[in-house]
């Protein structure tokens, strides 16, 4: 009669989150993918971070460049971001039209070929310190603002994308907080307190939780850093619907149990959210059936579960001894 000894478990590494920045300075000042990659890292998260920005260019430009179509292709990613030139969010919708819209279309194009599981995340940005006075619509942050936080709901609605919304958190904070300095010298770039609202904005846009209780301030005070983290959070989390943001809680996940009658092993399948699966039973044996059943001698094995749906695969790797 075969007994089961032990058994161990060990998941394959932990699930990677991939984001790539497509954008220009409101993106890497300060090194804000960075900050993103240690406030998420903080979290105890494993997150994976690339971006291509370049000093005021646009959409329109990027989607000319070789080297956004090489990033874009370069791997199956959770999540891309796509940030436009600062200003030209805030102009009439009938400019937007033709200077910024067919470029996010574009854009999200390529991405969805390159792989259709990809959330494209949209980049809200915020009004310049005292708006933009060549035009009398958006001489003032608050009017500036407005328009920026329309034109990205709107084409948020039309290329189907979520919304980190930087700029609807750099809102509160400039109401609540009005000493705090969340720009740069020139008053339209972020200081490094509006770089670290960005980073917090996106990691709750991201992974739909707080980022309260993270160390990571970025060498800000800790004081300030949690009361921005607190803001994202209040913004982001009260207002899912408006941001676009949905999560899918049905996670891929391998499970199995091991039951061992005479000298037939029985494998049951627990998985979680799979569509295909794949058994190694470390005798040279593989199956694609649900729940198999097979002989096994004595002797320690190495059992893999490898399990799929249309994005994501997911490997079990179980250490059993049958004696």
């Amino acid at each position: 009669m075969l007994g089961l000894i032990s058994t161990t478990s060990m998941l394959s590494a932990q699930d990677t989150v991939s984001v790539l920045f497509i954008g220009n300075s409101f993106t890497f000042m300060n090194e804000m993918p960075k900050m993103f990659k240690e406030l998420t890292q903080s979290k105890g998260k494993t997150v994976h971070v690339e971006y291509v920005a370049e000093g005021g260019k646009s959409l329109d430009y990027h989607s000319k460049q070789t080297r956004t179509y090489t990033a874009i292709n370069s791997r199956r990613w959770d999540y891309v971001v796509l940030q436009e030139l600062s200003n030209t969010p805030a102009q009439p919708d009938s400019k937007t039209e033709t200077i910024s819209l067919p470029f996010f279309r574009i854009l999200s194009d390529s991405i969805r070929k390159n792989c259709d599981c990809t959330q494209i995340m949209l980049y809200m940005t915020w009004g310049y310190k005292a708006g933009n006075g060549q035009w009398a619509e958006i001489n003032t942050y608050e009017k500036m603002q407005a328009r920026i936080s329309n034109t990205y709901l709107r084409y948020s609605d039309l290329i189907n994308a979520q919304l980190s919304p930087v700029g609807a958190v750099w809102s509160q904070v400039r109401q609540n907080y009005p000493a705090l300095e969340l720009y740069d010298q020139d008053n339209f770039h972020p200081s490094l307190l509006g770089s670290y609202v960005s980073a917090v904005t996106f990691y709750t846009a991201i992974f739909g939780e707080s980022p309260y209780g993270s160390l990571y301030y970025a060498g800000l005070d800790p004081y300030t850093a949690e009361m921005i983290q607190l803001t994202a959070s209040q913004v982001v989390l009260n207002n899912l619907n408006q941001w676009r943001l949905v999560y899918n809680n049905s996670q891929l996940y391998p499970a199995f149990d091991v039951i061992v009658k005479g000298n037939q092993v029985k494998f049951e399948n627990r998985s979680v959210a799979f569509s295909s699966l794949e058994w190694d039973f470390g005798n040279g044996v593989v199956s694609r059936e649900i729940n198999p059943s097979i002989k096994m001698a004595k002797g320690k094995y190495t059992v893999k579960l490898t399990v799929k749906n249309n994005c994501k695969s997911r490997v079990l790797y179980r250490n059993i001894v049958i004696d």
